[in-house]
């Protein structure tokens, strides 16, 4: 069965799935650190009432970015093969393209949506499930993504601000902490999004090195 599966292009996630997580666990470390470090200098803001806000959200901002990246990259990969399996053991029924899939973690809006059900599909499909079970909600999948768009979002906004602020006449007037206080919130659901995502890559990836699938049974 195994030699059969290999023939038709179905590869092994175990080395692919080993590299996306540790860079994840990584990113997870770094998104903890940031929320702990940002949410010491909220406290020390909504004391002192000032606000270095400018000076600090870059640098931790940053940060996130450098592991970020790397861990992207790796997923990308590991959610191209995952899907190119599902497509090389031929099942029926499935919705989403091993390509396309991969690029959509990148391209600006569909990343905000597309990568969700992708994500749900592959782990139905994955632990078995039929065609009409593809969509059905997975807890996994959606802590993931809540956490994550959310984190985003936050990020974003307040790397949009600091932008606007420095390079504009326009400034942001907040209370001392509050900035601090939005960045180490998204950092934590950062770092929970990597969190759930290390187990989405690791249960999937082994529902595909155990679980009969529909191409098996019928090959």
């Amino acid at each position: 069965m195994v030699g059969m599966r290999v023939e038709r292009g179905v590869a092994s996630l175990k080395l692919r799935a080993v590299v996306t997580q540790a860079l994840l666990a990584l990113f997870l470390l770094v998104t903890g650190l940031v929320a702990l470090a940002t949410l010491l200098l909220a406290v020390q803001e909504f004391q002192g009432g000032y606000s270095a806000w400018l000076i600090t959200t870059p640098a931790f901002v940053f940060y996130i970015v450098l592991t970020f990246v790397p861990a992207a990259i790796a997923l990308t990969l590991w959610v191209w093969r995952a899907h190119a399996n599902l497509h090389a053991d031929q099942l029926d029924g499935l919705n989403y393209a091993p390509g396309w899939t991969a690029v959509s973690l990148w391209v600006p809006g569909f990343n905000l949506y597309a990568p969700k059900g992708a994500m749900r599909e592959l782990w139905n499909r994955s632990h078995g499930e039929e065609p009409w079970f593809a969509n059905q909600s997975v807890d996994a999948v959606n802590s993931w993504w809540t956490c994550y768009v959310v984190g985003i979002l936050i990020v974003s906004l307040l790397t949009v601000m600091v932008l606007i602020d420095r390079f504009s006449f326009f400034v942001f007037l907040t209370p001392p902490g509050t900035n601090m206080l939005a960045l180490a919130f998204a950092s934590l659901l950062l770092a929970g999004s990597a969190w759930f995502l290390i187990r989405i890559v690791g249960r999937i990836t082994k529902a595909q090195e155990t679980v009969t699938s529909v191409g098996d049974t019928f090959a």
